[in-house]
């Protein structure tokens, strides 16, 4: 398990058998729109696709390189997220053939969320994919949605397949060169993507060992229960079309044992903070990273869950308190995406150009 250390800060996103909320500090760090402007002009498209056979909504953001001269803006996400990505610009003309991410956020985030991160990638040359998980989506957040993450992998394969087939986006992907990203929830999500299969009973076992732990809900076996595809719950969701995946302070690790990670051949990324309040880092970041063969781990000895979601506007200082405003005052949430960004762009860099 290779390892390194950063003395920068944590990851972001709500956790898939928990409702979301974080201690909140009164000190923050507003971004400087000037770092926000400066860089490579970005273009952001809005796009619905569906899983006609689950009957499932796939509402996607997209990212990508613009034209030359696409002015740069500064706007809001969700009301709340700093972005400056143009909506609708067009898309540069070079390379005729970019490589494609797909981005899977938290439980209770959004595809906003991690605008961030999409924004990074697009800036050098990729395209980046978040899709919104429906039934557990901000505003589209259900107890059942929160439980059955079974159901989040195939997300990402079936809007994979639409992009393929979609005349706007099919001719500007390399088909050869995709990954996926995925914040707590969502790295779960790209994990098992990656081959990893999920069991909900080893989650049970490890909640009622500890049920106080933030992320055990106290009713998650009668949801469990009731849900018509649980038997889903442990299938197999490898997608070998995705060569390389990035798991930011994934959860559920506890619902994983070495047998159920050794599938996984692609390389793997992970990085998490030593001090998360949400998925504690031996629980799960180090629980996988131990397990998955050849894992790369990256520590980031401070800052809470919520530091890697997207920089916050004043509306969200103000009303959302627990996402935008970080645990740990000392923490530059900005100066965290930057260092993170570039782990993350590296590792995909070296794993698919």
């Amino acid at each position: 398990m290779p390892f390194r250390a950063f003395h920068l800060a944590p990851l972001l996103g709500c956790l898939a058998l928990a409702g979301c909320g974080a201690a909140s500090a009164d000190v923050h760090r507003d971004p400087s729109p000037a770092q926000l402007a400066q860089t490579a002009p970005l273009g952001t498209t809005k796009v619905s696709f569906e899983d006609q056979t689950r009957h499932r909504p796939l509402v996607t953001r997209l990212w990508y390189p613009a034209a030359p001269k696409t002015a740069s803006t500064i706007t809001a996400l969700d009301w709340i997220f700093v972005a400056r990505a143009v909506p609708e610009a067009p898309m540069a003309t070079q390379p005729e053939k970019l490589p494609l991410l797909l981005l899977s956020h938290g439980t209770g985030g959004s595809m906003s969320s991690l605008a961030w991160i999409g924004e990074h990638l697009a800036a050098h040359g990729y395209l980046v994919a978040a899709v919104e998980h429906a039934g557990n989506a901000y505003g589209d957040d259900t107890p059942e949605g929160a439980i059955a993450q079974w159901r989040r992998p195939l997300d990402l394969s079936r809007t994979l397949d639409a992009l393929l087939a979609d005349s706007r986006f099919a001719p500007r992907i390399d088909a050869n060169r995709v990954g996926a990203v995925g914040m707590s929830s969502g790295g779960y999500t790209v994990i098992a993507v990656a081959g990893g299969l999920y069991h909900p009973e080893r989650m049970g076992e490890h909640c009622q060992k500890q049920p106080s732990r933030r992320g055990c809900r106290p009713d998650a076996r009668a949801i469990l229960e009731s849900l018509p595809d649980r038997d889903a719950a442990s299938s197999s969701y490898k997608d070998p079309r995705f060569r390389a995946v990035f798991a930011l302070a994934p959860a559920l690790g506890p619902g994983f044992a070495a047998e159920d990670l050794a599938d996984i051949k692609i390389p793997v990324g992970i990085v998490a903070s030593a001090q998360d309040e949400w998925v504690p880092l031996a629980d799960n970041a180090g629980h996988y990273a131990a397990l998955i063969p050849g894992a790369e781990l990256t520590v980031l000895p401070k800052g809470g869950h919520f530091t890697f979601l997207s920089l916050c506007n004043e509306l969200g200082r103000d009303r959302a308190r627990d996402i935008c405003i970080d645990i740990d005052p000392t923490v530059d949430r900005a100066a965290v995406h930057e260092q993170v960004g570039k782990l993350v762009l590296d590792f995909f860099d070296a794993h698919l150009r």
